[in-house]
C-alpha cells in the first residue's frame, strides 16, 4: 500500500506553500462527496486553479494526495490526542473530560473530513478501511481504549471505547436530521454542550427506575 511521497513545498517560497495547502483544502471536500475513486487528478487541479502538470510536481500520485488530504485534516489532532491529552499524569477523568471536550469540536467544525470518513465505510471498500486504520485512526483507537481500562477496570474497555466515539459522531453525522425531530434546540449543536452530556452518561449511566413488582411491591 506504499505510496509515492509527495512533494513538500520549499519553506523559502510562500507561493508553493500557497499552492500546496490550496491543492489540500480544494481536494478535501471532492473526496468527500466523490470518494477517492469517484473524483480525479484532472479535476482535483481544476478547482484548485491549477494545471494539471503543477499538481503532479506536488504529488506524484492520487494515493499520495489523498494521504496527505488525511493527514492535514485529522493527523495533526490525533498526534496531538495521543502525545498529549490520552496518556499522562493527571488525573484519567480530567484527561477523558478533555479528550470529549477537543474531539466534539473537531468533529463539529471538520464536516468535509467526517463525511469523508462516513462515504469510506459505507462504501466498504478493504483497501481504504484499512488505510484508514492504519494511518489515522490505530493509535488514537488504542489509547482511547487504554484510557477506558484506568477508568473503569470493570467493563469492556473496547465497547467502553466504541459507545464514546460513536455518541459523538453520530449525533454530528444526523445534524442535518436533528432539527426535523421534536425537542431540537440549537444549543445541542454546542461542542462543549455535547462532551457535558456524553461525560455526564460515561461517569453517571442512566438512573433507571426499577419496575413495580406485579404484585405492587418494589
Amino acid at each position: 500500500m506504499s505510496s509515492p511521497a509527495s512533494q513538500t513545498p520549499r519553506a523559502d517560497d510562500p507561493a508553493e506553500q500557497l499552492s500546496h495547502e490550496r491543492i489540500l483544502v480544494q481536494a478535501l471536500p471532492l473526496f468527500a462527496t466523490q470518494g477517492y475513486g469517484g473524483v480525479t487528478m484532472r479535476e482535483i487541479a481544476r478547482a484548485a486553479g491549477l494545471t494539471i502538470g503543477t499538481l503532479y510536481h506536488y504529488f506524484p500520485s492520487k494515493r499520495a494526495l489523498y494521504l496527505a488530504v488525511l493527514d492535514r485534516a485529522y493527523g495533526k489532532a490525533a498526534r496531538h490526542w495521543t502525545n498529549e491529552v490520552l496518556h499522562g499524569p493527571d488525573d484519567p477523568r480530567d484527561r477523558l473530560e478533555i479528550y470529549l471536550r477537543e474531539y466534539c469540536a473537531f468533529v463539529a467544525d471538520n464536516h468535509d473530513f467526517v463525511r469523508l470518513m462516513k462515504r469510506e465505510q459505507l462504501e466498504g471498500d478493504a483497501e481504504q478501511m484499512e488505510l484508514q486504520a492504519n494511518t489515522l485512526f490505530a493509535q488514537q483507537y488504542q489509547d482511547t481504549v487504554d484510557l477506558c481500562a484506568e477508568l473503569a477496570p470493570q467493563r469492556d474497555p473496547t465497547l467502553l471505547a466504541h459507545s464514546l466515539i460513536g455518541m459523538v459522531l453520530h449525533h454530528y453525522e444526523v445534524r442535518a436530521l436533528r432539527p426535523l425531530f421534536p425537542g431540537y434546540r440549537p444549543e445541542h449543536d454546542e461542542p462543549e454542550r455535547v462532551a457535558a452530556h456524553v461525560l455526564s452518561v460515561l461517569s453517571e449511566g442512566m438512573a433507571w427506575h426499577a419496575k413495580p413488582a406485579r404484585d405492587g411491591k418494589s
